[in-house]
């Protein structure tokens, strides 16, 4: 998921409408999360579907000191754009991230990059899901393998499910 320049957060519980520059909202979300706070943040666009749909799902941040395949963190990408995107491979310092509504194409950043691991994700309706649940990680190492057929599989969900949403 990508975010782009004076991305509009939402406050879902008040439907009003805040914009915000990205440089001044992340720079406040690293801050909060270097500081110990976890960090709700909304999220937008579709490369994580299915597990986080855009606009309507927000996710809980935390600061991690390990990365591992897997994750879902959200970082800095060039010096310019900020990805919420799981861990496909961590050689060392570098790690590579690939959405899960992604077909093909990864992006690439060190550790220090790195500016929180998800921990939760609140769908619609209330559900949580515990993104380091044995459930949901085992659930990722599956879709990772389906990659595929993510095409066929991610055509139908928009065609149906998604709707539904």
């Amino acid at each position: 998921m990508r975010w782009r320049q004076g991305y509009v957060q939402q406050k879902y519980w008040a439907m009003n409408k805040v914009t915000i520059q990205n440089e001044i909202m992340f720079a406040e979300v690293d801050r909060l999360l270097r500081d110990g706070h976890e960090v709700v943040i909304p999220t937008k666009g579709s490369s994580m579907l299915p597990f986080i749909v855009g606009e309507k799902d927000t996710v809980t941040l935390k600061k991690m000191e390990d990365v591992k395949v897997g994750d879902i963190i959200l970082a800095l990408i060039n010096k310019k754009a900020y990805v919420l995107h799981r861990v496909w491979e961590v050689d060392g310092d570098r790690i590579v991230l690939m959405g899960d509504g992604n077909l093909r194409g990864q992006e690439t950043c060190s550790r220090s990059e790195v500016i929180g691991t998800a921990i939760k994700i609140a769908k619609k309706g209330d559900k949580v899901i515990d993104c380091q649940s044995p459930k949901h990680l085992r659930q990722a190492r599956v879709w990772r393998k389906m990659l595929p057929l993510r095409r066929v599989i991610l055509g139908v969900y928009r065609r149906t499910l998604l709707k539904l949403y």
